[in-house]
């Protein structure tokens, strides 16, 4: 039987897997930290992050959001004034990444490092949300100026953090729509963000690392072009991206994690029969064949236990069972 590793790879490959690949077979870690990789202070009360924007811990949310009413920047036309790039070098990545890799399993495992906080993701973070969007159609060039330097210091930790990690799939977030919709049209986006996220893809995967883009909304529109600029994955796959459609068109070219509803798992009411009913209806659409990782991000989810157990299920029922 195929080692973990091997199994995955296969999938990565778009070869169909000997058994169903979990999220669980990959080694993980998602560096971060006060006085580490700094994107976002995920941590109780108000912080600062390494770029100087303030974030407010929101336990309804379980996470951090830029704090109301302290946006680092309100003009994009006056980002360099503003924006001051980490040292990178002042960090001590050797010991970091030895601590989160100690319990790596490098022979039986694919290694997966997440990074967070892409381009868009940068501005929408210092910028109030509804000025973000008007900057798009204000001021394209400084907007697409931004997005270059963010690429340019993206790129930068991207190459620390495969130096010292040595993963098999680096995954950068950047969300690009909502539950229903895209944020932008999509030519603003192939104008403005499309040529800087290729030259981070580009850096990636000339390390000999698989790429990965989280986009936690809408995304369908822009799956030729991910594909184009040598996207080879995608989480968590919201299923308002017709999961048919996307399996159908880009089974043999992009490898899905996740086309759950996810957000319908976390409500306080739901049931485990709703949410069985999602998790077979996905595995239906999604696991015949390859391409297809049962990734389900529901952390906050009151019925995880039951989520698991309905993975491990319909994954024998699919692929037969697991070693």
């Amino acid at each position: 039987m195929l080692t973990l590793k091997e199994n995955m790879m296969r999938l990565y490959n778009h070869q169909e897997p000997e058994y169903q690949p979990l999220y669980s077979d990959f080694n993980s870690a998602m560096p971060a930290g006060m006085d580490f990789i700094n994107e976002r202070p995920e941590i109780p009360g108000t912080n600062l992050d390494w770029f100087g924007q303030s974030w407010t811990w929101e336990e309804k949310t379980h996470a951090a959001n830029p704090t109301p009413g302290k946006p680092l920047l309100t003009d994009i036309t006056q980002w360099r004034d503003v924006i001051k790039f980490p040292d990178l070098d002042a960090i001590d990545w050797e010991s970091h990444a030895a601590k989160d890799t100690a319990n790596w399993d490098r022979e039986n495992k694919m290694s997966r490092v997440t990074v967070g906080f892409g381009l868009w993701e940068r501005l929408f973070s210092i910028m109030p949300f509804e000025d973000a969007l008007c900057a798009l159609v204000e001021e394209p060039e400084e907007c697409c100026e931004f997005f270059g330097a963010i690429a340019d210091h993206k790129i930068r930790l991207h190459d620390k953090v495969i130096q010292y990690y040595k993963p098999d799939i680096l995954c950068m977030h950047d969300d690009y729509g909502n539950g229903a919709n895209l944020f932008m049209d999509p030519e603003t986006w192939r104008s403005v963000l499309k040529p800087h996220l290729k030259r981070v893809v580009d850096a990636v995967q000339s390390k000999g690392v698989i790429y990965e883009h989280h986009n936690c909304g809408y995304f369908a529109p822009l799956m030729d072009d991910m594909i184009e600029i040598g996207i080879g994955a995608t989480n968590p796959v919201h299923s308002s991206n017709d999961i048919v459609w996307l399996k159908e068109h880009y089974g043999d070219k992009m490898t899905f994690l996740g086309g759950f509803d996810a957000q319908m798992y976390c409500r306080p009411d739901v049931t485990e029969e709703e949410i069985r009913a999602d998790m077979e209806r996905t595995f239906e659409i999604m696991a015949p064949g390859t391409s297809f990782v049962p990734l389900c991000i529901a952390f906050y989810s009151k019925h995880l236990p039951f989520i698991g157990k309905e993975i491990a299920r319909l994954s024998a029922k699919y692929h037969g069972p697991r070693p």
